[in-house]
């Protein structure tokens, strides 16, 4: 339900906020997870590498409609604390005008650069290439269900309401596990089985959260008697605010392709060791992603409400509580290494190399946390350009160390052992923002 964070305990609001958040990223890792689970263990370590393979490309898709929905979050968040009601109406169907338009654009390029980019940029092996383009125009072709999804969270979000997100990706997860062990399992559809099941759950969520949105606040059923001029210009803002997160988001899930590339050109071992990886890292990443999304809606009611004070506080609150859970669940990950990794089915050189990725990362993920952290912060103010050179400062770092490591008896821990420096970079360019004025200067007129 609708929750005005302006007042009240600033711990007990961004917590009450954070928990289901963390609840629906649980979710959404782990029915992401039960991909991977199944595809290692009923098709094929091939087939697993096949997938984890555009795997970055993948997540370009899925930060380009999240950007969006971050945005708008951003902008209805301020205009909620600042109560302009109207301004949020016009928000959403700007909002939902954009992702039908831009999920059509998106897939249209992805089938014309599919090949290019499995083929050509990142030289998948021969035995995985087909695979790995099936899976990705599947995929790609899902993508106005994630439009439309992440646009309903942002209003959401912005409402302070984060349960509603937490009942709709249960019927998400529900439906993905039940469709991969049908599509897979049951009726052996191998890698496309998988991916249809993915669409479906996305499709699922998307209409469960624009269900739940028409019903809990009336003011959406019905976007219809809006001006036209005035849609347009919250368009415009949407794009202003969403366009640097997207950039930023985008440049990130580049250099991860290109990553990519280089552990390619390790051979098989790193290629299944890294995706497997990937897939228990993701649970790490709960803590920030979560303190993320709900420091972001506190901040823009907040800012709205002209309570910068306040706003800054939830910061320092934010962190604290951030890092506790990271650290915790960074230890539990430590000590279960070989087991998690052994769930994708992947053994020998493949589950060493994907063993000492993982360890290492754990060591350090807590930085991360307080960089993510930080960017919700900054991007709930309105201030989206500084998380977006943080990102650049640690992909800048990270491709560059990880390309010269490539050279060195390091070999194939090169893309892991850049982390953590790039990591602590831009973590300090986020902090060092926040700590200053400057954000305050980001309210939305």
């Amino acid at each position: 339900m609708q929750k005005d964070m302006t007042s009240g305990p600033v711990r007990e609001e961004i917590l009450a906020f954070a928990l289901p958040v963390m609840g629906s990223n649980l979710l959404q890792v782990t029915y992401t997870m039960t991909d991977s689970l199944i595809i290692g263990n009923f098709i094929g370590g091939t087939a697993l590498g096949a997938v984890g393979l555009v795997g970055s490309a993948v997540w370009l898709l899925t930060t380009l409609c999240t950007s969006l929905g971050t945005g708008l979050g951003i902008a209805a968040a301020q205009f909620f604390g600042a109560e302009k009601k109207e301004d949020i109406r016009e928000t959403a169907a700007a909002g939902y005008l954009l992702s039908a338009l831009l999920s059509v654009l998106v897939f249209a390029l992805c089938v014309l650069f599919a090949d290019p980019l499995i083929r050509g940029f990142l030289k998948a092996p021969e035995e995985m290439q087909a695979t790995s383009r099936l899976y990705f125009l599947i995929i790609a072709g899902g993508g106005i269900f994630q439009y439309l999804y992440n646009t309903t969270y942002g209003l959401l979000r912005a409402h302070g309401d984060s349960s509603g997100a937490m009942l709709f990706l249960l019927v998400s997860a529900l439906l993905n596990v039940f469709l991969d062990l049908l599509l897979v399992v049951r009726i052996p559809l191998g890698v496309a089985g998988a991916a249809a099941a993915t669409v479906a759950a996305e499709a699922g969520a998307a209409a469960a959260s624009m269900r739940y949105l028409r019903k809990r606040y009336p003011q959406f059923r019905s976007l219809r008697g809006l001006r036209r001029d005035r849609i347009l210009a919250k368009a415009r803002l949407l794009m202003r605010l969403s366009i640097p997160i997207a950039l930023q988001s985008s440049v990130t899930s580049v250099c991860f392709i290109i990553l990519q590339r280089l552990i390619n050109s390790f051979g098989a071992a790193s290629i299944e060791g890294y995706s497997a990886m990937g897939k228990i890292e993701n649970f790490s990443h709960i803590p920030s992603q979560s303190f993320n999304a709900a420091l972001a809606a506190f901040t823009g009611q907040n800012v709205g409400a002209g309570k910068f004070h306040r706003a800054k506080e939830g910061w320092h609150i934010s962190i604290r509580m951030g890092v506790l859970l990271c650290a915790v669940l960074s230890l539990l990950i430590l000590f279960n290494d070989t087991r998690l990794l052994g769930l994708f089915g992947i053994s020998g050189e493949a589950l060493r190399r994907g063993r000492e990725h993982l360890d290492l990362l754990m060591l350090f993920v807590w930085v991360n946390t307080i960089m993510d952290v930080s960017n919700g912060f900054l991007q709930g103010a309105g201030d989206v350009r500084t998380p977006a050179l943080a990102t650049l400062t640690n992909l800048a770092v990270r491709l560059g160390l990880s390309f010269v490591l490539a050279l060195t008896p390091v070999s194939w821990r090169c893309y892991f052992l850049s982390m953590p420096p790039a990591w602590v970079l831009a973590c300090l360019v986020s902090v060092s923002r926040c700590r200053g004025e400057k954000w305050k200067s980001f309210k939305i007129r």
